[in-house]
């Protein structure tokens, strides 16, 4: 009879592969680090990293494809600086894979940026780098989730910045469909997302243990959804449906303003000036819209495009502006923070994007560094003790939003040693 003591011998070698990694994760720095787009100095800014070819602009390739991921940034700093980057495999939660690097990667592991420019003809002087991989110096053995970390002077203990993407190679087919008709409501302020993941060619023993599936709403990671189970199976499909975890608030359309010229302004710019030795925009103060009915409006769901009018050199001609966000309110809220939400700062509610209430004039205030080019942007409200942002108060929920839904389905089986990126879809509500 197939004892429980021989369950455990036959798997042993497993067991011994999830000590090993227990054992790395506990030792790394004494915590587990969770990696995420960002600049770790004030002189890096306008960190981008997307397959361009794919649009949306997600950054995600094809293990094996021809499909490339580029990364660019400026550096603000006065002289050029030489920088070299290493990357990292990642569990599906953006943790540190205990996968060697041989085991991830064919060559090598770190190299240096070679591919930079200086900007022409701005007020803001900075230096535009590139970079591009899979190269001549590396390549990827296995699917996932990755992280490239970029050091200045190979300061390899000092990152400036991390940059995140993902392989997928695709084994399941991802069928999804966005409805207003939730648990919740019918038709008024959120939006249920429901989908199937089928696996007819491809072998999952337990799909409710050996899947991890992460969904997230425009980019947002304040409010992704994670650890969700199948509601029911059929034959090779696992479906989630009915699950008030894909219940997601509405919202509303993205604002925005474009400021890729300083002579024209667009509708939403109160005005442009330059205040020796840097320009300054500043936009119209912006309304409440919760009261308001649903107004259509086309947006790029929170992200952002360096363009700069009658220019074909936009990363290295976009001069850097002050750009001035007001929300009047006669007296500010106690329980909670408000925050600007858009891609400008991959949609990170933190102190860079938290608004502060002027009492001289009656209004949450914000100013942010941004290149000339169109922007996306919201308001959110971050309650007291939470972490997740609420559009209701400001921007209201309207079933009507079109809003990008990214389904990431990873696969972990019993004993694997690290998550399986096996399947991603885009999907939107109310696509216009």
């Amino acid at each position: 009879m197939y004892s429980f003591f021989t369950f455990i011998f036959v798997n042993m070698k497993y067991f011994k592969y999830v000590l090993v990694c227990l054992f790395v994760l506990k030792t790394m720095s004494g915590y587990t680090q969770v990696f995420e787009t960002k600049s770790f100095i004030k002189e890096i800014q306008t960190i981008r990293i997307e397959n361009p070819d794919k649009k949306p602009y997600y950054p995600v390739i094809e293990l094996g494809s021809e499909g490339k991921i580029n990364l660019s940034f400026d550096d603000l700093s006065p002289e050029i600086s030489s920088y070299s980057y290493t990357i990292i495999h990642c569990n599906a939660d953006w943790t540190k894979s205990c996968l060697s690097e041989s085991e991830y990667l064919e060559g090598l592991r770190t190299g240096f940026i070679s591919d930079y420019k200086t900007s022409i003809n701005t007020f803001f002087s900075y230096t535009h780098y590139e970079l591009t991989f899979p190269n001549n110096d590396i390549q990827f053995k296995v699917s996932g989730n990755y992280v490239v970390l970029v050091f200045k002077d190979n300061d390899t203990e000092h990152p400036v910045l991390s940059a995140c993407f993902s392989v997928v190679s695709t084994q399941v087919g991802i069928t999804a469909n966005v409805t207003s008709a939730t648990d919740i409501d019918y038709n008024k302020g959120h939006q249920q997302l429901e989908f199937a993941v089928s696996y007819p060619n491809y072998n999952i023993q337990i799909p409710s243990t050996d899947l991890k599936i992460v969904v997230r709403q425009n980019l947002r990671t304040d409010n992704q959804v994670t650890d969700i189970v199948p509601t029911y199976f059929e034959q090779n499909n696992a479906i989630y449906k009915n699950n008030r975890k894909l219940i997601f608030d509405a919202g509303n359309e993205f604002r925005n303003f474009d400021i890729s010229s300083t002579r024209i302004l667009s509708n939403r710019i109160k005005s442009i000036d330059y205040y020796k030795p840097y320009y300054h925009v500043t936009l119209f103060p912006d309304e409440i819209r919760k009261k308001k009915w649903y107004t259509l409006e086309k947006d790029i769901n929170g992200r952002y495009i360096i363009n700069v009018q009658f220019s074909d050199e936009d990363d290295t001609e976009g001069d850097y502006f002050f750009v001035h966000f007001t929300l009047p309110m006669e007296t500010p809220i106690l329980d909670g923070n408000f925050y600007l939400l858009g891609q400008f700062n991959e949609f990170r509610l933190d102190e860079k994007s938290k608004m502060i209430y002027n009492f001289k004039t009656a209004a949450y205030e914000n100013t942010l560094l941004l290149k000339q080019g169109g922007y996306n942007y919201n308001y959110v409200f971050v309650p007291n003790g939470e972490t997740a942002g609420q559009m209701e108060q400001i921007e209201g929920n309207y079933w009507e939003t079109e809003n990008e839904y990214i389904i990431y389905v990873y696969h972990r089986p019993f004993g694997g040693r690290y998550d399986e990126l096996i399947g991603v879809s885009v999907n939107f509500s109310n696509q216009q």
